[in-house]
């Protein structure tokens, strides 16, 4: 059964969730001059397993069919109690490459759990092996084999009429590709035991990153710049490492697919507080960062960018309504002031929040994140 907390229906018997997400619409620019703070949630695949108590992970992942019909399930129940379908219900048999496979790197699966990017090697000799077929791989021919499963469901979808993704618009950051690559543990040991074979996989990742994402980039018909980063695993870096071996790999990518004044996000559900000059002097201006960075901080190191956030997803998930009405005001208060807040959970969505607990949030947003009432808690 999905997760629908009575408490919280009873809280938000009068809200109105259609006028609510008109109302949203109307709060995307990044100035004051709107009715209040713009709002948004992003379930993700482990929501969906504990929402709707799942009983096999695997099943999800590989029968599309049966994906397909929870995802329809998930969106009737969503619609109804919140207003908005958050899942895809035509969803791909089949993924593109992506850059970790490039390194050996491929995804097991397990029941009970998402896919989980397998390390290569604990052998540093092997793993210069394997740099070396990465860099000498066509890319073009690697990335979209002729015979390839991607691309034969690419050519169906063509010829049905329907929409077809954009690719080469972002990935996960050099953190976690390479702590997906090697393991942590092997990584770090590796920064201070094999530094030339790490600085080796530094450059070869950022410049193999930029031809692979040019590639999916033509192929899809991207024109307009732009770049997305996940990368949760940032905080495992110090300032002095990542200024050594990610900064280099995003400054590369960021000139090459987000020049200029071109959109640049960072996602992480990291503690990287003491990454965020790095980050702002990289030119990132829209961030989605970890519960433990606090909106004031954000906003003194990043005074311009976009800040999705900052509510903590257990909070939200466990807190009692008092507690989500305080955080909520008190991230208005030290982020909301000049329009670049977008109130949301800091990182995805906790498994195990359920709908009453989500409209209670957009209620909370809806009466005190206001720009149009000098009662605005942000005046207070």
């Amino acid at each position: 059964m999905p997760i629908i907390e009575t408490e919280f229906m009873e809280l938000t018997a009068k809200l109105d969730v259609r006028a609510w997400w008109e109302e949203n619409a109307g709060c995307q620019g990044l100035t004051p001059d709107k009715p209040r703070c713009s709002a948004s949630f992003s379930p993700d695949d482990h929501w969906i397993f504990e929402f709707m108590d799942v009983p096999s992970t695997l099943r999800y992942y590989l029968d599309q069919a049966y994906r397909n019909a929870l995802h329809r399930e998930v969106n009737a129940i969503t619609l109804a109690h919140v207003g908005q379908a958050f899942f895809d219900e035509d969803t791909w048999r089949t993924t593109p490459k992506r850059i970790e496979n490039l390194f050996g790197c491929e995804f097991g699966y397990y029941e009970g759990g998402t896919p989980w990017l397998e390390p290569v090697t604990d052998d540093p000799a092997e793993f210069s092996r394997v740099l070396d077929r990465a860099e000498a791989t066509d890319l073009r021919t690697w990335a979209l084999p002729p015979s390839g499963e991607y691309l034969a469901e690419w050519e169906e979808r063509t010829a049905a009429g329907k929409p077809l993704p954009k690719l080469g618009t972002g990935s996960r950051g050099p953190a976690t590709i390479m702590t997906s690559i090697l393991k942590p543990e092997t990584l770090f040991y590796w920064f201070y035991d094999h530094p030339d074979l790490m600085r080796r996989f530094r450059d070869i990742l950022a410049a193999r990153m930029v031809e692979f994402n040019r590639v999916l980039r033509e192929f899809s018909g991207v024109t307009e710049p732009g770049w997305w980063i996940t990368d949760d695993n940032s905080a495992l870096f110090n300032r002095k490492l990542y200024r050594e071996y990610c900064y280099p790999v995003l400054e590369r990518v960021l000139a090459a697919m987000a020049p200029g004044d071109a959109r640049r996000y960072q996602h992480s559900d990291s503690a990287m507080g003491h990454l965020l000059d790095m980050q702002y002097a990289l030119g990132i201006r829209n961030v989605n960062y970890g519960p433990t960075v606090d909106a004031g901080l954000i906003r003194q190191k990043m005074p311009d960018a976009l800040i999705n956030g900052q509510m903590p997803p257990f909070l939200l998930r466990n807190g009692g309504p008092e507690e989500i009405r305080q955080q909520v005001i008190a991230d208005f208060h030290k982020a909301g002031g000049n329009g670049r807040l977008n109130v949301t959970t800091a990182g995805s969505l906790a498994a195990g929040t359920g709908v009453g607990r989500m409209r209670w949030f957009m209620q909370v947003v809806q009466e005190c994140c206001r720009y149009d009432r000098q009662e605005s808690t942000l005046y207070v």
